[in-house]
């Protein structure tokens, strides 16, 4: 058959099954707008980071970077440029700020350099900001944090908080020069590095030194950079932050394959559900096209352009909804990342992602396609199987006798697997996901596979006995209802198996992520009150990045501090973060004090007690789970962590992550002075001297602070609430995810469910020429939309319920999490509720519609 044959006879068969068609293009377009966005929702954060690494180091390919925020010798630059094989080198001084203006506040990077920067080739930082501006210092803000802030004009002041400082530093934008597009998404603030060193209090000291080897000669200048550094500073590639963000965002993208691999399949189904309709109308054409003559080549050939056809169409308006749901559902939430991480606010759409998105639609669309018809495919002879004479039957029966409608209607759609082999697999599937559960829980990903492919294998099972039920109680009853209704779904087993089946999902999907976000939420603000006992004050540099705290300063005040009345103690908290390995773990130091009440509930191994005598006694170390296992360490070893000034700490414990991913380390504030070579603090940890007043000793504190020390005053409450707030919006993803599922899905089964309605209009009029009144049989349609959909959702809701528990488990075992352990019934009881509700609520109007559907349809068939 000629192509142009093909194509004429497509657009014939097209018009007679249009509306089958577009719900089958839909489908698949789901699918691939919701894997779309939840790629570029991941991939944006990530390339965010590669982004500004690059357009800051240019060709630089090694660094020299500080292991702390004092920084390294400026002097060191001279030495590093004078190494064999090095072709060039530029200083570089990063701090954290919060920038200030008429109109709020933003928290930005501080980046110093000098006019040997820009040789490296980079597009971030611009020849013109790194000169003083007429002999004097200026910074260049991003165009958002400019705009955010208020401060957009040539010479404006913007206030710096920073390093417990407040400074101001005059706006530089050169005249008729734009800024980069890399410059105005990301929130840093540009100076020269002298200005710079200044505002951050570290004067002839930088971060890192970017060095670019000569051509062949990396791996002489890392040698020579490693005795430099003499175990001093780390020696890293450039590229190492982004190995470290890697390894933070491991959470945010595993929440990310799991739903895109849960919405790619719920678009399936709503496209296999929609392309079930078309089965009979394509096995006709095979045995019309077989009747005629040709071979398996031309009928392969057919189907092949109905593949490219549907594929071609749901991807291209899939890719455009996915990119509009990038940007106003699923939109990047970078929330904790960004206290460790500079992240800009840029989206990107690469083309794996494109390439993923399209690959799947493609893939939806040839099983959908082709494998309900693979027993006409691929039959020996065609003219003989059950659905051709069924097809030379049907010609001689008005339609009439329902018996006989249901028996043929079964042979040419009931599936050959029984529901018990299927529910026989589902059962070994679900017993594979408890043994995962049970020995190795950091298989996450592997095991939700498992149960989503048990819930799907069991569905046919459950929907089989739900129909034995209602044939059963059907019996004690006057009306027909039941009996019609079991037997129009058993006519179309394979349909429904498929609505049941997005349905399902959606419910397990929903349960199964709500669940986790809910144990999660609450293991965090479990963590989040312990770090913050009541009857304390914090007293710690300004600014939404420090909400971590590990923002030095001096601690020239605790003296003044501690002579106000109502304060009995001022204690000295420090932390940081350390890069240990290719984690950017947590260093905490809270004072003695604070020890027993920081850890309670977290440890996971080891005496809470014995751990908090050791860290009283200045010598041991709290380690996170995960973080231990990574490095094979265990309770009772030493260890020499990679600090300023490298220092041998026993470990006295595991714990949690304390809610940071990378992982958590817990010593003294004192080792921790040892070790970082300082004694600047992180934070005031003010015990209030008991009856005193919380707000009338915080506002004693303000009074006593300099006005330009840059410090706030919170309380241990307050500052809980921020902490809540930030896990609240760093999981808001997992709400995000959970609420299109069951959209996407009720939206899905309610088409679905309609279609197939719609498509039985003549069965309907048959039913009404047997006497079936009109009431009866939208009764008999709510009955049928009910049992799929309810029978979908309980499924969905005990698996999700499973799934978990599977998801807690590796959360606290794989990733380290403060995890609370519950079992959400009501979360599963509203998910059903909501999708039972919406879509009777859709279906009710088709369905009146349909059971309205006038007798002479019947004859005319």
């Amino acid at each position: 058959m000629r192509p142009a044959n093909i194509l004429r006879l497509y657009r014939v068969r097209l018009r007679a099954r249009w509306l089958q068609e577009l719900f089958a293009v839909l489908g698949i377009a789901a699918g691939v707008a919701l894997l779309l966005a939840a790629q570029v929702s991941s991939t944006s954060l990530s390339s965010s980071v590669t982004e500004l690494s690059r357009g800051i180091a240019g060709r630089a390919s090694l660094q020299l970077h500080a292991r702390g925020q004092q920084g390294l010798p400026q002097s060191v630059l001279a030495t590093v440029r004078r190494l064999p094989g090095v072709h060039a080198a530029a200083p570089l001084l990063e701090a954290d700020a919060n920038a200030i203006g008429p109109h709020g506040r933003e928290s930005v990077q501080l980046i110093g350099a000098d006019p040997s920067l820009p040789t490296l080739g980079g597009t971030l930082v611009p020849r013109y900001g790194m000169h003083p501006f007429g002999g004097f210092g200026a910074v260049v803000l991003a165009g958002a944090v400019a705009h955010a802030i208020g401060v957009d004009v040539f010479g404006q002041e913007v206030h710096l908080q920073i390093a417990g400082r407040t400074v101001e530093a005059p706006l530089y934008i050169q005249s008729g020069q734009r800024q980069s597009q890399l410059l105005r998404a990301s929130p840093v603030a540009l100076a020269p590095l002298r200005f710079a060193q200044r505002l951050a209090s570290m004067p002839r000291r930088v971060s890192r030194i970017l060095v670019q080897p000569d051509a062949g000669a990396t791996v002489e200048v890392e040698r020579s950079l490693q005795r430099l550094s003499a175990n001093r500073w780390n020696v890293e590639p450039i590229d190492y932050e982004q190995r470290l963000f890697a390894a933070a965002a491991t959470a945010n993208n595993q929440s990310t394959s799991l739903f895109a691999a849960v919405s790619a399949l719920i678009g399936f189904l709503f496209a296999w559900g929609a392309m079930l309709f078309t089965v009979p109308e394509r096995r006709r054409l095979i045995l019309d096209v077989r009747r005629e003559g040709y071979g398996l080549a031309t009928v392969i050939a057919l189907l092949g352009f109905d593949v490219f056809a549907l594929a071609t169409i749901a991807c291209a308006l899939g890719l455009a909804l996915g990119d509009e749901l990038s940007i106003h559902l699923l939109h990047s939430n970078p929330a904790f990342l960004s206290l460790a991480f500079t992240l800009g606010s840029q989206r990107t759409v690469g083309w794996q992602a494109v390439l993923l998105a399209t690959g799947g639609g493609m893939l939806a669309a040839l099983m959908a396609v082709l494998v309900p018809l693979r027993h006409a495919i691929l039959g020996r002879d065609p003219t003989q199987t059950q659905f051709a004479r069924s097809v030379d039957a049907r010609g001689n029966s008005r339609g009439g006798d329902l018996l006989d409608s249901a028996r043929r209607l079964r042979a040419a759609h009931m599936p050959h697997d029984s529901p018990t082999a299927l529910a026989l697999v589902g059962l070994a599937c679900l017993l594979a996901a408890t043994l995962i559960l049970l020995v190795a829980p950091d298989a996450a990903i592997p095991g939700m596979a498992l149960l989503v492919a048990s819930l799907v294998l069991m569905l046919p099972g459950a929907l089989h006995l739900a129909l034995w039920c209602v044939q059963a109680s059907a019996s004690m009853l006057v009306t027909t209802v039941p009996h019609l209704a079991a037997m129009q779904l058993r006519g179309a087993r394979t349909r429904a198996v498929a609505i049941a089946s997005t349905g399902a999902l959606a419910v397990f999907g929903a349960v199964a992520i709500q669940g986790a976000h809910g144990d999660l939420l609450s293991g965090l603000n479990r963590a989040a009150e312990n770090m913050n006992p009541p009857g304390e004050l914090w007293v710690a540099p300004a600014g939404s990045y420090n909400l971590l705290h590990t923002a030095a300063f001096m601690p020239t005040s605790a003296h003044a501090l501690e002579r106000l009345p109502g304060v009995r103690d001022v204690g000295r908290y420090r932390g940081g973060l350390l890069d240990y390995g290719d984690r950017c773990t947590l260093v905490i130091a809270p004072p003695a004090s604070a020890s027993s009440s920081l850890l309670a509930g977290q440890l996971v191994h080891g005496s809470l007690s014995q751990a908090v005598a050791l860290l009283k006694a200045g010598n041991g170390l709290v380690i996170s789970k995960p973080l231990a296992a990574e490095h094979d360490l265990h309770v009772g070893e030493w260890l020499t962590l990679p600090t300023p000034v490298p220092t041998r700490m026993r470990i006295v414990a595991l714990s949690s992550n304390l809610g940071w991913v990378p992982g958590t380390i817990v010593t003294s504030a004192s080792a921790y002075a040892r070790a970082w070579g300082s004694t600047a603090v992180s934070a005031y940890a003010v015990t209030l001297a008991r009856g005193a007043e919380p707000k009338q000793v915080a506002g004693a504190i303000r009074r006593v602070l300099p006005r330009d020390s840059g410090l706030a005053v919170q309380s241990a409450s307050e500052h809980a609430a921020l902490q809540r707030a930030l896990s609240a919006q760093a999981l808001a993803r997992l709400n995000q995810i959970a609420t299109v599922i069951l959209l996407a899905s009720m939206l899905a089964m309610a088409a679905t469910i309609a279609a197939m309605i719609w498509q039985r209009r003549p069965r309907l009029a048959a039913l009404k020429l047997d006497g079936v009144a009109r009431m009866r049989l939208w009764r008999t349609i709510l009955l049928e939309s009910l049992l799929l959909l309810g029978v979908g959702c309980i499924t969905g809701a005990v698996f999700g319920i499973y799934g978990q528990q599977l998801a807690d488990r590796a959360l606290a075992q794989t990733i380290g999490f403060p995890v609370v352990y519950s079992i959400v019934a009501p979360t599963a009881l509203a998910s059903i509720a909501l999708v039972l509700a919406a879509a009777l609520a859709i279906l009710a109007l088709p369905g009146y519609l349909a059971a309205d559907v006038p007798a002479t349809l019947a004859l005319a068939e």
